[in-house]
């Protein structure tokens, strides 16, 4: 069975096509992701997942594709038996558009149900967040996760577009994360819901800062061809670092049956497979009001179905060429990066120094008392009052410094782009 797999699945002419792609006119501010690895090792991870969701069950193939999933399984998990995988009618390597966003915003917001209770003022973070740069398909999932930084990266240039034997397909960056924020606040006509107890107003958002970084992430992406009258498979992969996740996508077609895998599946249509170390591709950080610690996870999964929407590509997708010239769109480097981070974490000792002032402002000193056990020497209450008095002060201080520091760290083209709204 398996001599009779290799026969079935050996590589065919047509399976790494080569093509003649226009580059885009990426402006100097754009850095690229290498590819980690060549075609062959996304084909053969993504092997015995191919095999098994192209399966159609037919009685006059299954045979052929059981042989097929056997040698793909081999092939990647016992790959000196020399055992051929699944091969895809066509691979491309792709460099996908997409935006790195450090970010500090503010908005009014209410946690209860009920309209009538008061709003809360709520300051966001959002650092390392993901947000797609290009209006196809891939705009949906996430390609990135954590664990990659700026390290990783380097300037693009020409020489980029061919990597392991591979010509590199690179889609234009159509999607701007600033003109997305203008949207919001622009055409918003009333209060989001969050869920139940959280909701917000777009209108009232207000960005203290925000960074966004243009970066290129490669990915291969795999297409086959079931045998017999079904909808084709994509997969894509991940090519970042060593291989680990991809996705599986159902090309669905009205002229085509669906595989019983589809059918397995429902009406989810990009399935993550592999392993990876991503958490929420937006990283939202709510903090303030600090009392209020799920609000960030129902935040980011709020955000994670708007742009997994299907209609969402469409939506995103900006009217207007996009300009990078803008100060706010910066080069991902150590250099821009260190001195936001900075700035931002700046930002969260200045909430907890407030939320400490708020507190020791509402004890009334003249009615402290006090405790002591074991029972010693009594305590003079008005020196315990002094004392607080003392602390309360030298933490207003402290306040005082914080701010000082932090406006005097804010980012030069920051201070640029506020001074250009001023003028406009």
């Amino acid at each position: 069975m398996l001599a009779r797999a290799g026969s079935i699945c050996k590589s065919s002419s047509n399976c790494r096509r080569c093509y003649s792609f226009s580059i885009p006119d990426y402006h100097p501010k754009v850095r690229a992701i290498p590819f980690a690895f060549p075609p062959e090792v996304a084909i053969t991870h993504v092997g015995p997942t191919a095999a098994t969701v192209t399966r159609s069950f037919s009685p006059s193939t299954i045979r052929e594709e059981l042989g097929c999933l056997a040698g793909s399984f081999i092939a990647k998990h016992l790959p000196a038996m020399g055992c051929r995988t699944i091969q895809p009618e066509r691979i491309q390597a792709l460099y996908y558009p997409s935006w790195c966003i450090d970010a500090e915003a503010e908005a009014k917001a209410w946690f209860s149900p009920n309209p009538d209770d008061p709003l809360e003022v709520v300051t966001v973070h959002f650092q390392h967040a993901e947000l797609p740069g290009n209006g196809t398909e891939l705009a949906r999932i996430s390609l990135r996760d954590e664990t990659i930084t700026y390290k990783n990266t380097k300037p693009f240039t020409p020489a980029l577009t061919n990597q392991h034997g591979s010509e590199i397909l690179c889609l234009p960056f159509n999607i701007s994360p600033l003109e997305l924020l203008s949207r919001a606040r622009d055409t918003s006509f009333g209060v989001t819901k969050v869920d139940d107890d959280f909701r917000f107003d777009p209108r009232s958002i207000k960005l203290n800062l925000v960074a966004a970084y243009p970066i290129l992430i490669p990915v291969y992406v795999l297409q086959y061809a079931p045998q017999g009258p079904y909808s084709r498979v994509t997969i894509i992969v991940e090519a970042y670092a060593e291989p680990g996740r991809y996705y599986v996508h159902f090309v669905n077609s009205p002229d085509l049956r669906k595989l019983p895998a589809q059918e397995f599946f429902g009406e989810e249509d990009f399935i993550a497979m592999g392993v990876s170390g991503s958490k929420c591709r937006f990283s939202p950080c709510i903090i303030s009001p600090r009392s209020r610690p799920s609000a960030s996870e129902d935040l980011c999964a709020w955000m994670s179905n708007f742009v997994e929407d299907r209609g969402a590509p469409l939506r995103l997708t900006s009217k207007q060429p996009i300009s990078m010239d803008d100060c706010r769109v910066r080069e991902w480097t150590e250099e821009e990066i260190l001195p936001v981070h900075e700035w931002m974490q700046l930002g969260k000792d200045l909430i907890r120094t407030r939320g400490m002032i708020k507190t020791i402002s509402t004890v009334n000193v003249d009615q402290i008392k006090v405790f002591e056990f074991p029972p010693r020497m009594n305590t003079d209450p008005k020196k315990v009052a002094a004392g607080l008095q003392g602390f309360f002060k030298a933490e207003g201080e402290r306040l005082r410094k914080l701010e000082e520091t932090r406006a005097a760290r804010t980012p030069a083209w920051w201070r640029q782009w506020q001074d250009s709204q001023k003028t406009n």
